[in-house]
């Protein structure tokens, strides 16, 4: 009788063991699930990955061209606009402020003589104005009035403002030395036609480098 009671005991400790490793480890049907789910899951995200890969790419494909084409003065920077415009791809340009001009002078159009300069020199001082005097030298001011040079714009646009309360209609604020101010163009465009006309026009103008916008 002993015999047989201890071999029921180790088999019920044997069937005891086998539930708990079933509810452990759940059955083997259940494992082939959850793997077969695991991989969809993973399927799912390599597709969505692509997916937004794809999408990134065409954005990026889409966006246009841009190339910053500089440096330029006050002078050419104006000019190389004017013909931009002109061109038949109708790029869109963008002027960035590289480097400003040490000063800034407040002055009078050019007069058509000196006769004139003078006259109008005279009556701007009997307004008070007695810091002011004919531009004389070779330049596209010349016969001009000065009004005076300022470093700081904040006293150039007071200066501006106290003149037109005095009725001088006409002044204006300019940069000083002329053309020292620097600027840049940022030209976005779209195809090589655009790209090729954009270069073209460029190569009119003397020392100007392009280089892909940052």
């Amino acid at each position: 009788m002993r015999p047989l009671f201890f071999l029921l005991l180790l088999a019920n400790a044997i069937v005891l063991l086998l539930l708990q490793a079933t509810q452990q480890f759940g059955s083997e049907p259940d494992r082939l699930s959850q793997q077969v789910n695991a991989e969809r899951l993973n399927l799912v995200d390599v597709s969505a990955q692509s997916a937004a890969s794809e999408r990134g790419s065409a954005n990026a494909a889409a966006k246009p061209a841009c190339f910053e084409v500089g440096e330029f003065n006050t002078q050419t920077v104006a000019s190389f606009e004017q013909q931009l415009a002109k061109l038949a791809s109708k790029p869109t340009p963008e002027r960035r402020l590289v480097q400003a001009a040490s000063s800034q002078q407040i002055f009078i159009p050019p007069l058509p003589t000196e006769e004139a300069a003078n006259r109008r020199l005279t009556q701007l001082r009997s307004l008070g104005f007695t810091d002011s005097a004919v531009i004389r030298d070779d330049s596209v001011r010349r016969w001009g009035i000065s009004l005076g040079r300022f470093t700081r714009s904040e006293l150039a646009e007071a200066h501006l403002e106290k003149l037109r309360a005095a009725g001088v209609s006409d002044a204006r604020i300019g940069e000083y030395p002329l053309n020292a101010t620097r600027y840049a163009i940022r030209v976005s465009m779209e195809g090589a036609e655009s790209r090729d006309e954009v270069k073209a026009l460029a190569s009119k103008f003397v020392g100007l480098t392009l280089r892909a916008c940052h």
